[in-house]
């Protein structure tokens, strides 16, 4: 809705004032974003073997927690749809919603 909203705004004053469109257009100046607080300075940056041993490292944990949690979701999908009770050494109950 604001995007069509906009774009009639655009259109009304395409026909009312076409430079001022231009001229909004050539007030906006690219800001060099200022560096983030915690980065390293370019003397502190780690050895690019420890970067890349990092990064592989992160790789790794990533894809193992992309896989505990597809594990854990069909294993809620299987559990969800039992009715409470035991089952083997595994009891099995519903807790009310705090929602």
């Amino acid at each position: 809705m604001r995007g069509k909203l906009g774009a009639i705004t655009d259109m009304v004053r395409s026909g009312v004032a076409p430079a001022a469109l231009i001229a909004d257009q050539a007030e906006t100046a690219i800001v060099e974003a200022p560096n983030l607080a915690g980065l390293d300075e370019v003397d502190e940056i780690p050895p690019v073997e420890q970067i890349e041993a990092t990064a592989c490292e992160y790789e790794r944990a990533a894809d193992q927690a992309r896989g505990t949690d597809r594990g854990e979701r069909a294993a809620k999908k299987v559990l969800d749809r039992l009715p409470a009770g035991t089952y083997g050494t595994w009891r099995v109950c519903r807790t009310p919603s705090s929602r």
